[in-house]
């Protein structure tokens, strides 16, 4: 793999990730439900660089979206 087929894969999974987010939540509120948007850790995982800090939680849908994801992308190739 090159730099710019790890960018992409990167990109994907990052991508796989907000996607199952959202339609985990939108799945929740058709269903009435919250258990595929219930949060894994009690306080978001943060990384604090200067002036930049980024806080994220992950969800059930977020890891189904991930796994997902990276299959269709390691598949295609």
């Amino acid at each position: 793999m090159n730099k710019s087929q790890i960018g992409n894969l990167l990109l994907v999974f990052f991508l796989g990730l907000m996607a199952g987010a959202v339609a985990g939540v939108v799945i929740d509120r058709l269903l009435g439900t919250s258990f595929l948007s219930k949060f894994l850790f009690e306080s978001p995982v943060s990384f604090e660089l200067y002036i930049i800090k980024v806080e994220f939680q992950l969800t059930p849908a977020s890891i189904i979206g991930l796994v997902a994801s990276g299959y269709l992308a390691l598949k295609k190739g």
